[in-house]
């Protein structure tokens, strides 16, 4: 069980590091630390609700506070969804596997749109709305920056 003391080390850690969010599971313990974009942490205990195999993939929620140009005929067709991070864009889970999204798929607010990797972790970049994907704006294995539109989502 952690201490207090050992939490506020995390915390100090990981605001120094490039992590944008860290969880920790136990029995008695679930942890969770994320870094807003001020730079802000948030600490969350609660009680455990089930035990979740953990994988290695970190699920981001497409921000909307990114700033970059967007053609006025993408903003017209629908929420433009942006990379959070700056990393390699992957369409699949991997090589074999089917996309995600296709033009033209229907998708929830929560849905994988697709990965991003980022220093070697994979990031599950997730729709922030329910709609259409209307357009796919980058090619597969082809870097992003933070900010840069990925999909287009008619709501």
């Amino acid at each position: 069980m952690l201490d207090i003391r050992e939490i506020n080390e995390l915390i100090d850690k990981i605001n120094e590091s490039k992590l944008t969010e860290f969880r920790y599971e136990t029995e008695n313990l679930n942890l969770v630390i994320k870094k807003e974009k001020a730079e802000a942490t948030q600490v969350e205990n609660t009680l455990p609700q089930k035990m979740i195999p953990q994988v290695a993939v970190n699920t981001i929620l497409a921000s909307e506070q990114n700033t970059t140009t967007v053609s006025a005929q993408d903003e017209k067709q629908g929420h433009i969804v942006k990379s959070p991070i700056v990393g390699t864009y992957y369409a699949a889970a991997n090589a074999k596997a089917e996309a995600f999204v296709k033009v033209g798929d229907k998708v929830k607010k929560g849905d994988v749109l697709c990965i991003i990797e980022a220093m070697k972790l994979m990031n599950e970049i997730e729709s922030e709305v329910t709609g259409e994907i209307v357009d796919i704006l980058v090619k597969n294995a082809q870097m992003v920056e933070y900010g840069q539109p990925l999909f287009v989502v008619k709501e």
